[in-house]
């Protein structure tokens, strides 16, 4: 991305985007998360909830990685209109 575009990213993604995760499906949808990721935790010797940690923060990136194109999809969309 320039900078140009990942300044507008930035602040997209800090300024905007929570707002659309507002919705109540979406809250729904975390809870029952940490409620399952606690249970799991809860349920695990110590070295599997290290690796289940790891696969958390690898799923977070994946996530992150997926934000980014989604953005750049959009933006690529918009300047076609």
């Amino acid at each position: 991305m320039t900078d140009s575009l990942q300044a507008l990213y930035d602040y997209t993604l800090e300024h905007r985007f929570p707002v659309f995760l507002m919705d109540d499906n979406y809250r729904y949808a975390g809870d029952i998360f940490s409620k399952h990721l606690h249970t799991l935790e809860q349920a695990l010797p110590p070295a599997q909830k290290d690796i289940l940690k790891k696969l958390c923060d690898a799923l977070d990136e994946q996530r992150d990685i997926e934000l980014e194109a989604m953005f750049q999809a959009a933006w690529a969309v918009m300047r076609e209109l």
